[in-house]
């Protein structure tokens, strides 16, 4: 009985242990992202303004570890209004503001779920039952690159993870997501 035990709890780590953050990816086919090496990163929306905040400047450190010029927010918004952006899409005023400053992408993106769950959890004993407690945490996210010119979307991204742990929190499931998300953003 307590081989069995071990292995069941040998394999429930080794599934929780080695989950991965799950992307998709939408390219445009055709784009030449070297002419799109300057762009904005927009703050991302979130039900917590401070995570969408938060997120969008690690987005915005990961297109600058792939060689993106990133325009900082404070220049940006002297330039347009982010929310009007968000909420009503790219102007022709907008658009002729971000061409005059030689921006030809944006990125906007929204982090759709970023929480943690206490689970509780009972082993059974010889002796009873043993048992413990467990977050469960999970993050998503979606992220945009837009041609400024066209309002095309040229590369998307969904991107979701979910981890289990003892003093687990949604920040290091954000990592791992991000982790992944570094190889996988165009160069």
């Amino acid at each position: 009985m307590i081989k069995f035990k071990l292995i069941y709890f040998c394999i429930i780590f080794l599934v929780v242990g080695c989950a991965k953050p799950q992307l998709s990816i939408h390219k445009k086919p055709g784009v030449d992202f070297l002419k799109h090496k300057k762009l904005a990163v927009l703050k991302f929306t979130c039900k917590d303004t401070g995570i969408g905040q938060e997120v969008s400047d690690l987005i915005a450190m990961e297109f600058m570890k792939k060689g993106y010029d990133v325009v900082e927010r404070s220049q940006l918004q002297a330039i347009i209004d982010e929310n009007a952006i968000i909420n009503a899409g790219l102007t022709d005023t907008s658009i002729s503001e971000l061409k005059l400053k030689g921006i030809n992408t944006i990125v906007n993106g929204a982090v759709t779920r970023y929480d943690c769950q206490q689970r509780l959890f009972l082993i059974p004993t010889q002796y009873g039952s043993a048992g413990g407690s467990k977050e469960q945490c999970h993050v998503s996210l979606s992220l945009k690159m837009l041609d400024v010119k066209s309002g095309e979307v040229i590369w998307a991204t969904q991107a979701s993870h979910s981890l289990r742990g003892k003093n687990m929190t949604a920040g290091q499931v954000m990592s791992e997501i991000m982790e992944k998300l570094e190889r996988e953003l165009p160069q």
